[in-house]
């Protein structure tokens, strides 16, 4: 099984740490593709991190941090991921995030790395990164795509930054075509409304 979160998505990745916040996103399953969820078990949720964090090491020139998590730390990862999705989607969440975190000072860089293990260890890192790219404004270019039956999350490299498809060719035609064809469900054909005026004149 491919643990290539983002990759199966055929998307590139977020800069900097915020890739592993995408890559939390995109472990999610997608039915109408026949895509897995990746946090479904045991197994497949350790090589979904494992590949994760080797992502996260490139993208910051860090070592990636090692962690464990068990069965028993599933669902606070997918309530983490269902917390995350909220932000992107301006869905009120006051509920606070908790980081336990070790901050450093070495070489003239602030360094970090999550203290503990497990669910709670990820969700100081994904945490951490998505405040630090508030602080950016990247956070704001990464996007989940609004097609309800992909929700793919991409990071929106436009100029405007306008993007809302995570791929034009499909989930942006395939949208507009249903757009489309509900428009002219709404509108009277010419043919229709000549003969209601007809009958209406007799």
């Amino acid at each position: 099984m491919n643990s290539d979160d983002t990759g199966r998505f055929l998307l590139a990745a977020a800069p900097g740490g915020l890739s592993i916040v995408q890559d939390l996103l995109n472990s999610a399953s997608m039915p109408v593709a026949s895509i897995p969820d990746l946090l479904a078990d045991e197994a497949t949720a350790q090589e979904w991190l494992d590949a994760s964090l080797s992502r996260w090491g490139g993208q910051t020139g860090r070592a990636a941090p090692r962690i464990t998590i068990s069965r028993a730390d599933l669902p606070a990862l997918r309530d983490l991921r269902d917390h995350v999705r909220g932000w992107l989607t301006d869905a009120d969440d006051p509920s606070p995030q908790v980081l336990h975190a070790d901050v450093s000072f070495r070489d003239g860089h602030i360094t970090y790395e999550p203290r503990g293990d497990g669910a709670a260890a990820v969700a100081s890192l994904v945490n951490l990164e998505a405040l630090l790219a508030s602080h950016t404004g990247a956070l704001t270019r990464l996007k989940t795509c609004l097609n309800p039956d992909c929700g793919a999350a991409f990071y929106d490299r436009s100029r405007n930054g306008t993007r809302v498809w995570h791929d034009m060719k499909t989930c942006g035609n395939t949208m507009n075509l249903r757009a489309s064809r509900a428009r002219r469900r709404e509108t009277p054909s010419p043919q229709r409304t000549e003969g209601a005026e007809s009958r209406a004149d007799r």
